[in-house]
């Protein structure tokens, strides 16, 4: 019934506004001319409650009162024809109210002679939440504004807006929100009441959705059209519309957002932002930057499960109020609130997801939820996610050799000057493979996502939340490697393909397989306490924050090796119909195998090309020894503190909308148990026992047991007949229960058991021992204050300012001097021990730096935005460059004679990015859609990714060395007997050159409500980002005089994809949701090589299909849904992870040689159930 939705509910407990939309106001202002049309009454005298419901049924019209004013009142009698409007002020008479039409065929009633709140002034404060009426959530991104004046406010994260003064005399409001209608509410006459307003709109309409894709949308477009600069807003069921398994995989359907994957498992565990790679992203979960551990600055997204999150926001732009350190981009992860919800809600939700190919595993995930509003301002939400993963996937590895040829007159690629590009010969335009390593990884993780909110707003003027947060996992993967490779030898012979000249040529020289087994045990945690409020004190708001975080990575990690005997005869091992010949001209004229070792299936798998013979050899596990096992253990725990703190004072200037000034401090200290810049995925760790083989004296597997080795066929991956062995789990207990055996002889036996040797590192003493632990740790100091505005002219926005931050930094690293004197052995560590010249020292050093921001908006109409932005961005110095062992090596040997220092530099300046962008979007008003259009470039200065470690000469390292001596040098004058001929060197990074990125975003997301009937309720959405980068890369050469320089190559930025673009279609009905997405990453460097000589990471696309249905039983929300991922790839279908190219500027000629090949199962489907009660 109308009359049941009308004013009578504009103010629910005093202060809580409910506007009506009836069938008239769902028209278009055509319907005007209906208020001045007359119409006959008959309503009698009676309460005026009954009277006004009685004529909103009868006229359409919706009022606006609050229920207090209307409460005790009699109506007069109305009899007679006359317009809306008259009859309305007729039916008043005698009450004292009188009614203002406020839009059309809606009227708001107020008494005139109100005075309630003339005690407090000609102004006081208006403040509140809007809300969805529906479900209860807050909407951020509104547009609140008082009628008949020119203020303003847009509703924050909480849905919370604040105007510190407005006039007595206005008694409107009017919220504008994106896609729907404008609405119009009273604001009360009380003083209390008006600033504890909460206004809920689209009750009983369609033009809020409550839940799904469509309502996320429209509220993220809501925020990033009211935003000051340029961002992208992904809210919690947008982000989970799209198919993917975390975070990154969902962001990179996001404009000029790029994903990185784990070499491991090919999953997204990172993300890059306009061209930068991770490390130059700055990522916050509840307003409190996220550390690594260990030296690593990229954080690892893998862990966030999108159903605990409540949106993200990734900045683009950046004011002086956000951090300077993202270049790439700043990117602000915000969980769920407990004033997010209405009333008492839970939801459960489970899914399980599967291959298609069933040896590849499966993985299941479970999630609930818990909130509680217990009242209008204090909250509570329990959130928790569990993800359980049983994986397998293969690796494929080529070993190759490029060139297979040298140029003439060089006998290796390191002396072939950069001025020669490969290929050196258009007949070598080739790579000669000599082997490939299989691997086979079983993965057991387990994710758990865990977060706890409290939300109170303590009073009018102040709100308070709590966010508690872990994210944990735990993972476990035993990895076999067979590596299934030809030893290799360069001999000079003539080239049959050179017409007979005589050049250095690779060639195959013996089948030498092995066999490893890793096992990694590894468990990660982030646990963050974020404390946050807000206090609004007549014309000040003042916000804090504090801030605490804990991240640890630890492992426990066990390796075992066994290498193959020895296969010489080539010709008997190799299949003889693919077997290459290359005739030597030495005396016995000897057939050199210079290919045909490797071939390839149809999927593009390399598999070794083998006789019957050749596969028996490699097959059989009798012909492997084992040479080592060794344990490595990782601890890496980090803490960081946060402080922060800002006032902004709206003052009652027209012109100036508020002025803000706050600061900062935090610190990090990260602490390793070793100084190796190593992880289980990186580098070499060093290990804290080990048995390594006497040379010599072999040790076969069957002498640890039987069933240890495993011949799989790789039918799995596109290999029919092919066969290659690997160790097993097994192998790990017996193998390491069986070497103590083997430490010492047995004078009872004929054999030498005594075939290893053992080593304990645990508890040796770094500085006594040269092969123990050193422990290390590295603290970051920052301190920061920024002053910012805006000011409004006509339809143009500026707001700016500037930031300054100083940042501290020490590293502390062993000082291990090493000395060979001119005659004689290396001098003994003991001698520098003793001297007391092995110690921790600790380096430090500090920046300051200040980044100014400008950022223009120009609004010509409520629903278009012309952004310009100039600002300043930073990214840190990688830590390695900062926490580096510092060592003091002389060799005065007469050949040598030199000395050198090298060490870490504390000093090194942040990069500096000029950033300029350039931003127009237009976003529709009836459904929620936008097309933008967007330019950005970057300045960048002190690249840090291209830094200096060139040995310099610095005639300063003389005196600093017999100064750190001391009395050593002194008392053994042999240790430092330089002369006049002896070459001082300082070997310390030092920033390199800068670059330039540029590129292009297009974006539209539109509803088809052009097209008729059920095409009107299909979306596209589509975006696309061009990056292109100019940089001066650094890499190590041969000049072409034969001497080690430095050369510059204009490149590509590392991990910077040129083309990025998503593509979906989606379609909406009812409860149904259904989705199909495109995405295409183009090629990204991996690394430069003098010669041209490029190692790429290829392109990478997907296609995937989300369909969810939701229904209601019993007051419960079903939400059923089907998805299927990497729709475009079976399981024998080649996932290329590496390769060898041309493609970003290197080489003569093209060329592109396939490297690494993973292999992940392919398509997957994914099923699951929530419910929302």
């Amino acid at each position: 019934m109308i009359h049941t939705r009308i004013a009578l509910a504009a103010l629910v407990a005093g202060c809580s506004l409910t506007a009506i939309s009836t069938a008239a106001n769902a028209q278009d202002t055509a319907n005007q001319s209906a208020n001045d049309a007359v119409q006959a009454h008959n309503i009698p005298a009676q309460p005026l409650e009954s009277a006004l419901n009685t004529f909103a049924e009868t006229t359409s019209s919706d009022l606006l009162y609050p229920s207090e004013l209307v409460n005790g009142k009699q109506s007069a009698a109305l009899n007679g024809t006359f317009t809306v409007s008259d009859a309305l002020q007729r039916l008043l008479r005698s009450t004292g109210l009188v009614a203002t039409e406020v839009s059309a065929n809606v009227y708001s009633l107020k008494d005139p002679n109100d005075a309630s709140s003339q005690n407090e002034g000609n102004a006081s404060q208006v403040a509140g939440v809007v809300r969805n009426a529906i479900s209860g959530t807050v909407l951020p991104g509104a547009e609140v504004e008082i009628l008949g004046t020119d203020l303003r406010a847009t509703t924050d994260d909480r849905g919370f807006f604040y105007i510190p003064a407005v006039p007595i005399t206005a008694t409107e409001l009017r919220v504008t929100y994106l896609g729907q209608p404008a609405e119009v509410f009273p604001i009360p006459a009380n003083g209390y009441q008006r600033a504890r307003l909460n206004v809920s709109i689209g009750e009983t309409s369609n033009n809020i959705t409550v839940f799904g894709y469509a309502s996320s949308l429209q509220k993220s477009l809501n925020q990033q059209l009211r935003a000051a600069n340029n961002s992208t807003v992904i809210s919690s069921d947008l982000l989970g519309s799209f198919p993917a398994e975390n975070v990154p995989e969902a962001l990179r359907r996001v404009s000029g957002v790029a994903f990185g994957r784990d070499d491991a498992t090919g999953e997204g565990n990172r993300i890059t932002v306009r061209g930068f790679s991770s490390e130059a992203i700055n990522v916050q979960l509840n307003g409190l930057e996220l550390q690594g551990t260990g030296f690593e600055r990229t954080i690892d997204l893998s862990g966030f499960l999108a159903d605990n999150i409540s949106e993200i926001t990734i900045q683009k732009s950046l004011l002086p109020s956000m951090e300077s350190t993202g270049s790439g981009g700043l990117v602000e992860i915000e969980t769920k609130s407990g004033l997010d919800y209405d009333g008492i809600t839970a939801q459960i939700g489970v899914e399980g997801e599967t291959s298609l190919d069933p040896d590849f595993g499966e993985e299941y995930q479970i999630n609930g939820l818990f909130s509680a509003r217990l009242t209008d301002s204090f909250g509570v939400v329990a959130n928790v996610q569990y993800r359980k993963t049983d994986r397998r996937n293969f690796d494929a590895d080529v070993a190759g050799v490029i060139p297979q040829v040298l140029p003439a007159g060089f006998t290796s690629l390191f002396r072939v000057p950069a001025s020669q590009q490969f290929p050196f010969d258009e007949e070598f335009n080739s790579r000669l493979e000599s082997g490939v390593s299989y691997l086979r990884r079983d993965r057991e993780e387990e994710n758990l996502t865990a977060s706890l909110n409290v939300a109170w707003d303590v009073s009018n003027t102040t709100n308070l939340r709590l966010d508690l947060q872990r994210i944990q996992r735990n993972s476990y993967a035993e990895t076999a490697r067979s590596t299934a490779s030809f030893l290799t030898a360069g001999i000079d012979l003539p080239i049959p393909e050179l017409g007979g000249e005589v050049r250095r040529r690779t060639t195959l020289s013996a089948l030498r397989p092995n066999l490893s087994f890793n096992v990694t045990d590894l468990e990660a945690r982030q646990d963050t306490v974020s404390l946050r409020g807000s206090t609004n004190l007549d014309r000040w708001v003042f916000n804090y924050k504090a801030g605490y975080q804990f991240a640890k990575s630890q492992s426990n990690n066990a390796n075992l090796s066994a290498l193959g005997n020895r296969g010489n005869n080539l010709v008997d091992l190799i299949d003889p119909t693919t077997i290459q010949i290359n005739p030597d001209d030495d005396a016995a004229l000897t057939d050199r195998v210079v290919g045909g070792g490797v071939i390839f299936q149809p999927n593009g798998l390399p598999i070794l090309s083998l006789s019957q013979a050749g596969s028996d050899f490699l097959n059989d596990p009798a012909n492997y020894n084992v040479t080592s096992a060794s344990r490595t253990l990782t601890n890496s725990p980090t803490e960081a503190y946060t402080l922060e703190g800002s006032a902004r004072y709206l003052p009652s200037l027209s012109w100036l909308e508020y002025v803000e000034a706050g600061i900062k401090w935090d610190r990090s200290e990260r602490d390793a148990n070793d100084d190796v810049f190593a992880t289980t995925s990186t580098g070499a760790l060093l290990s804290v026992e080990s048995y390594t083989r006497i040379f010599g004296r072999d040790t076969g597997l069957d002498a640890f047991g039987t069933g240890l080795v495993d011949n799989q066929a790789l039918s799995d991956i596109g290999a029919q007949t092919f066969q290659s062995p690997f160790l097993t789990g097994a192998a790990v207990d017996a193998i390491f229960n069986g070497l103590p055996n083997f430490l010492a002889d047995d004078p009872n036996t004929p054999e030498n058991e005594e075939r290893f040797r053992f080593v304990d590192r645990r508890n040796l003493d770094p500085i006594l021992d040269s092969g123990g632990l050193v422990p290390t740790e590295t603290i970051e100091d920052r301190t920061a204050a920024y002053f910012e505005a805006l000011i409004n002219v006509g339809k143009f926005e500026f707001v700016g300012g500037g930031r300054y931050e100083r940042v501290f930094r020490s590293g502390q690293a062993i000082n291990v001097p090493s000395v060979r004197p001119a005659t004689g052995p290396s001098e003994p560590r003991e001698t520098f021990v003793n001297a007391g010249l092995v110690e921790f020292t600790n380096l430090a050093g500090a920046q300051e730096v200040f980044t100014p921001s400008v950022i223009i908006n120009y609004r010509p109409q409520d629903n278009l935005v012309a952004r310009f932005a100039y600002f300043r961005s930073t990214v840190n110095p990688d830590l390695r460059l900062i926490r580096r062992p510092r060592q003091v090596s002389l060799d005065l040997r007469p050949t040598v004679n030199r000395a050198i220092i090298r060490e870490a530099n504390p000093d090194l300046s942040p990069t500096i990015t000029d950033n300029f962008d350039f931003d127009v979007a237009y976003y529709f008003t009836d459904t929620p859609g936008l097309i933008r259009a967007g330019f950005f470039y970057k300045n960048v200065k002190n690249n840090f990714t291209n830094v200096f470690f060139q040995d310099g000469s610095d005639t300063t390292v003389r005196d600093e060395i017999l100064d750190s001596f001391g009395d050593l040098a002194t008392t053994r004058p042999d240790l430092v007997a330089f002369n006049d001929e002896t070459e001082f060197l300082r070997n310390r990074p030092e920033n390199g050159g800068g670059g330039k990125i540029y590129g292009i975003e297009l974006e539209a997301i539109r509803q088809l409500t052009f097209l008729p009937g059920r095409l009107s309720n299909f979306t596209v959405l589509g975006n696309l980002t061009w990056t292109q980068g100019d940089f001066p890369t650094l890499v190590s050469g041969r000049d072409d005089n034969g001497d080690l320089a430095q050369f510059e190559l204009n490149r590509f930025l590392e991990d910077q994809p040129e083309w990025i673009y998503n593509a979906s279609l989606s379609y909406a009905e009812g409860g149904f949701e259904g989705r199909v997405i495109y995405t295409h990453q183009s090629a990204t460097a991996s690394s430069f090589q003098v010669n041209g000589i490029d190692t790429v990471l290829p392109s990478y696309d997907t296609f995937d299909v989300r369909l969810s249905y939701s229904f209601d039983v019993g007051g419960t929300n079903f939400s059923v849904y089907l998805q299927g991922d990497d729709l475009l790839r079976g399981s024998q279908d080649i996932d290329l992870r590496r390769a060898f190219s041309s493609e970003f500027g290197g080489g003569s000629s093209p060329f592109f040689f396939p490297d690494g090949y993973q292999f992940n199962g392919g398509r997957t489907v994914t099923g699951g159930i929530r419910a929302r009660f």
